[in-house]
Formats: C-alpha cells, structure tokens, sequence
C-alpha cells in the first residue's frame, strides 16, 4: 500500500489501522472525511483534523 500526502510533514507520520497523524499538529486521526476511488486502483481519502482544523489529503494505492 503507498500513501501519498499533497503537503511537507511537519510531524512524524504515524499509521494506526490506516489513519495517519495530522501533518500539521501530530494529532491521530481517526476517520476520513470523504474516500473517493479514483480510477486504476487509486483510492483518495479527505482528512480533517479536529485539533487544528488543517485539512490534507492523501492517495492509497490498492493492489488486487
């Protein structure tokens, strides 16, 4: 699986059950706000972050 995120980290990204870290603050991130497919095995999940409302991001690759 690749995960790609559309801006530089801040934090170290840390991955529990697929939810990363928010880029800005370092807080976990639970759940998406939006997943969408893509095309070609590319999923793009919108992720909000309640602490510092930063908005990110990132792109997961799904191999069958």
């Amino acid at each position: 699986m690749t995960v790609a995120i559309n801006t530089a980290i801040k934090h170290e990204h840390r991955r529990y059950f697929g939810a990363p870290s928010c880029p800005n603050c370092g807080v976990l991130i639970v759940a998406a706000e939006a997943s969408e497919y893509v095309g070609d095995g590319h999923i793009r999940h919108r992720w909000l972050c309640e602490d510092c409302d930063y908005d990110f991001r990132t792109v997961v690759k799904v191999s069958a």
